[in-house]
């Protein structure tokens, strides 16, 4: 016979009826409190279990789950806890596809790994006569569970729980539980999600001891009236176990303070159904999260509480009007992301205190959505993003990439889609009807997915007319394809058309087509691996312009790397590679896709791109108008009451002045003038910037201290400074054994005579600088990487090595050195000059002559600095890195640090460090420096290693601990660097768009280079 694990139709075994996530208590107080690890009759299973892994399901130890079976020498596994962090089997990742061979609903058995857990539990004697509820978490991909020997059922669904009534096997006293599970299942082929593959019981498996008579259910529908004012409160709470007379009462709280009792029996279904109104009620938003408490507490025929619970609901109508999201009668705009659960040492075990982290880094960069990508999460996450404030789009545990691919390469044969094969039609439903019912209570919450990445089919239809008749206080998504090319795949049987990576011309197109009415919001978009997030200002900038278009879930949240130690003991972020070195070893396999796509490090350290993306999303913001200055309120439902407004008035990169502004009374989707009197210059030859900014008050954004800026701009309202005159008294040039030099005060510079390149330029016989290469050329980022650039640029590569010296002379105090690069497809023409102080001018001409060249990453000069230098100060953009299309979240002051923090640690080495519109830059070390001073603002990096460090190495081989200070720095001048793109990170899409690549025509910049006070 063949197992359940390979019948798509066999789902589950044993369990119960999904229900809402909610704990029973035997009192009031204790339901109010909520503290389930206090309570008497829940008893946790976690902690460490006696476990075995198998290779293969014919070899695992059948009889195991015998309570006479001995396990003594059996090793020990976590619960939660995934087998290949605690160092059972390999970890593999998987961008798309499966990591076994796909023949559906077969799995291959020679990969499929079985976990034997086993422990035994003590069933208090107060247990008895109540029923004993037995409940796994999240396990996967499939398990089957035994008590004291006795099969009590079957699961497959790795991200949802399983509850078991194990009453008639289990006994008052010690017991044993034994758990067999599955690395893949049948369910595997619905799985099939960028992520990990890795297997294990994620959340925690508990035993809850019900009364004989017990809630089984609730259901709280918490909307608001036709006009929004008061609260609409529906309740239905369905009974379980022996029959018997009792009652529910339902009290609604809001702190201590009573606002609503109602009290009912149940009908003939064993449901009692109330309902009630709350005048005036707090309503709930992302923006104002406001809860109250529902206590529910079933009574016996005299009044005593049999069980009671208590949960914190929400407030709110979503709905589709006129065309548009809006929630509470406001059209909202959704700033997402999507969010994998990861942790780099545990991998899908994420704890309390991370997710809150979460949320903190969430709601100080203003996202106020998440997508779950792409699968139900740990039921906290929805508690914490009803308490704090954000938007979900809750989706459902299914992707089948795989079959979408071969769908793909059969001009989009539908009949190889699982959404359109019968035998899995009870899976899908199940997968997306388990999800609703678990969590309908949560007002964060407005939207159910169907799934990610699947193709479409006739299952999807038939799930999302089962949630829209289930749960019509919700929207709908799902997009099923991945991209859409060159249309718009609207979907009728769901709310709103969720595209994933379209560009702004796309989404323009659909926002400007009357036939198209469904809201847009992107399910994915601005792929943030590696050195990414290009242009995300100009995705909202295009978005806040027409009124279809409703936001997106920026890809992703969080890298998935994970947290591994090189041989030097230095650690490093691991990839899939490192798990899996070896292709030809037995066993299963993943790729090499890169894992760091987040906008945040795997141990929650921002990435410089999480700041643009703060930038952009900004709810407030600034503009300056004719009669001076406008703030405008982007929030969609709060005034701007809770924020101060103060200004700052920059001169040469200093504040010099700052003050405090009233805020004017400003209501959502507002603007109001500000009136501001600034001072007079200070010093009226300098650089005058005034910056805005927007703070929070005390409680303003739920977990962001007073003070944090939400919103800010700054107006340049000078230009830079003009360099200034070369010190007087000319400086000849000389020429002796192969060398061309300037020299004046303490200061000389060498030419080398052959190259064309600086042997050294030395301030008191110290060298500062050489070098001086012609430069076009960056190390490759995971965007140049996917978009092919490696190869079809490589020419700027080799111009950057190798270059042909074509003139080399003096002219008066000048010298000139003209290069070849690609027998004639580039011309330099750099000249020297010293002023009599010894600071040098530097002029740098670029000619491209091939009309056939694609357009540089980069053009300026590449030098070499001493390790001696290893403090940086600069004016120009910062304090992160920044990038001519990632630049806007760069405050243009002056800026200072350890020449080693200026790179960024990418989960692969890649270009990092860039600082844009630098006006000058200085290196010191001890006592001397060197300072390069723009006759225009200047690309700049400045890093502790030489260059080629970063250069691209195969696959697995490039780690984030290679890069460290060490040998000679590096300092890049640039006229430019192209921008750093991402709007995909595999294709063309991902590299910059046309305003910020380098445009292939001549150009001249210059600098001075001088000595650092």
């Amino acid at each position: 016979m063949v197992a359940e694990w390979e019948r798509p139709e066999v789902i589950r075994e044993g369990a119960e009826p999904m229900h809402a996530t909610f704990a029973g208590f035997d009192t009031r107080d204790a339901a109010l409190r909520g503290d389930v690890a206090k309570a008497r009759y829940h008893l946790s299973l976690d902690g460490d279990w006696r476990f075995r892994l198998s290779p293969t399901p014919e070899t695992r130890p059948v009889d195991f789950h015998r309570p006479d079976h001995d396990v003594s020498g059996w090793g020990m596994m976590k619960v939660p806890g995934i087998w290949q962090a605690e160092g059972h089997g390999r970890a593999v990742f998987v961008g798309s596809g499966y990591p076994f061979p796909r023949n559906q609903p077969k799995i291959d058995h020679a990969l499929n790994e079985v976990g034997s857990y086993r422990r035994d539990f003590v069933v208090p004697a107060d247990y008895a006569g109540r029923r004993l509820l037995l409940t796994i978490g999240a396990a996967g991909a499939a398990y089957y569970v035994w008590v004291n020997g006795q099969r009590v059922g079957y699961s497959e669904d790795s991200k949802l729980p399983a509850e078991f009534d194990v009453s008639r096997y289990a006994k008052p006293g010690r017991n044993t539980i034994a758990i067999e599970l599955y690395r893949f299942a049948d369910g595997s082929y619905l799985e099939d999600q960028d992520f990990w593959r890795v297997n294990g019981i994620e959340r925690s498996v508990t035993l809850y001891a019900a009364p004989a008579t017990h809630i089984r259910d609730m259901e709280v529908k918490a909307g608001l009236d036709a006009s929004y004012r008061d609260g609409q409160l529906g309740l239905r709470v369905d009974m379980a176990g022996a029959p018997r007379a009792v009652s529910v009462r339902a009290t609604l709280l809001d702190g201590k303070r009573v606002v609503l009792t109602r009290d009912g029996t149940p009908d003939g279904a064993r449901s009692v159904v109330m309902s009630g109104v709350v005048p005036a009620v707090r309503a709930w938003t992302a923006e104002t999260p406001d809860l109250y408490t529902l206590l529910v507490e079933l009574l016996d025929d005299q009044g005593k509480v049999i069980e009671a619970t208590s949960r914190r609901i929400g407030f709110r109508t979503v709905e589709i009007a006129d065309g548009e999201v809006r929630v509470n009668g406001k059209r909202i705009m959704i700033r997402g992301v999507n969010r994998h659960e990861h942790d780099p040492k545990t991998f899908r075990i994420v704890s309390e205190a991370t997710m809150r982290r979460d949320i903190e880094l969430m709601k100080a960069a203003n996202i106020n959505a998440v997508r779950t990508s792409h699968y139900p999460n740990d039921s906290r996450w929805y508690d914490l993003a009803d308490e704090y404030g954000l938007y979900v789009m809750d989706e459902a545990n299914i992707e089948s990439h795989g079959y979408l691919s071969l769908s793909q390469q059969n001009d989009n044969d539908p009949s190889v889609l699982l959404g359109n094969d019968p035998t899995w039609r009870a899976a899908h439903l199940d997968r997306v009807q388990r999800m609703v019912e678990r969590d309908k209570n949560h007002p964060s919450i407005i939207f159910w997915s169907l799934g990610n990445e699947t193709g479409i089919g006739s299952s999807f239809e038939a799930a999302g007319k089962w949630v829209k008749a289930r749960d019509p206080s919700r929207l709908t998504s799902f997009l099923g394809w991945s991209m859409s090319n060159w249309r718009h795949p609207v979907n009728d049987y769901v709310d709103i058309f969720a595209p994933m990576y379209d560009d702004v011309e796309k989404m323009v197109d659909y926002a400007n087509a009357p036939a198209f009415t469904q809201p847009l919001i992107l399910c994915e978009y601005a792929h943030g691996m590696g050195n990414s997030l290009g242009d995300i200002d100009g995705y909202w900038r295009t978005m806040r312009a027409h009124r279809k278009l409703q936001g997106g879930f920026v890809w992703d949240w969080v890298d998935q790397t994970m947290l591994l130690t090189d041989k030097a003991g230095r650690p490093y972020w691991g990839q899939g590679l490192d798990f899996d070195p070896d292709p030809k070893a037995p066993g299963v396999h993943g790729d090499d896709s890169p894992v760091g796509d987040g906008v945040i490090q795997s141990d929650r350290t921002p990435d410089p791109e999480y700041y643009e993306l703060a930038k952009a999303q900004s709810p407030i913001a600034f503009e300056r108008t004719e009669g001076g200055y406008r703030i405008m309120n982007r929030h969609d439902h709060i005034d701007l009451s809770r924020f101060t407004l103060d200004w700052t008035m920059m001169e040469d990169g200093v504040a010099v002045a700052r003050g405090a502004v009233p805020m004017p009374a400003v209501a959502a989707g507002g603007s109001a003038a500000l009136p501001l009197a600034l001072p007079a210059a200070k010093d009226g030859s300098a650089e005058r910037i005034l910056v805005l900014r927007a703070r929070t008050k005390v409680g303003a954004v739920p977990m962001l201290p007073a003070g944090h800026v939400v919103g800010w701009e700054q107006f340049a309202l000078t230009p830079p400074r003009a360099l200034p005159a070369p010190a007087p008294g000319a400086v000849a040039a000389t020429e002796a054994d192969g060398v061309l030099r300037l020299a004046a005060a303490d200061a000389v510079l060498e030419v080398d005579a052959a190259t064309g390149l600086v042997r050294r330029y030395a301030r008191g016989g110290t060298t500062l600088l050489s070098g001086g290469a012609p430069d076009f050329w960056r190390a490759p980022t995971d965007n140049d990487i996917g978009a092919g650039v490696p190869k079809s640029h490589a020419m700027w590569k080799v111009f950057s090595e190798n270059r042909r010296v074509d003139v080399i002379a003096r002219e008066g105090d000048t010298i000139v050195v003209d290069h070849d690069m690609g027998v004639g497809s580039v011309k330099t023409q750099t000249r020297w000059t010293m002023a009599g102080d010894g600071s040098v001018r530097v002029t740098v001409k670029f000619d491209p002559l091939r009309a056939t060249l694609p357009d540089p990453l980069r053009v300026g000069l590449a030098f070499e600095t001493p390790a001696a230098l290893d403090r940086i100060r600069w004016y120009g953009r910062g304090p992160h890195e920044t990038y001519p299309d990632r630049k806007t979240s760069g405050l243009i002051a002056e800026w200072s640090g350890a020449l080693a923090d200026q790179y960024h640690d990418y989960a692969r080495p890649q270009e990092s460090g860039a600082k844009q519109d630098v006006r000058w830059i200085a290196l010191t070390g001890g006592n001397t420096g060197v300072r390069i001073t723009g006759a225009q603002p200047l690309s700049v990096n400045a890093l502790a290693f030489p260059y080629t460090d970063l250069a691209m190495k195969p696959p697995g081989q490039a780690h984030s601990s290679d890069i460290r200070p060490h040998g000679n720095g590096t300092l890049l001048i640039d006229a430019d660097q192209a921008g750093v793109g991402g709007d995909t990170g595999w294709n063309l899409d991902g590299r910059p768009h046309m305003p910020y690549r380098i445009p292939l025509k001549p150009l001249t910049y210059s600098f001075t280079i001088g000595a650092a006070k």
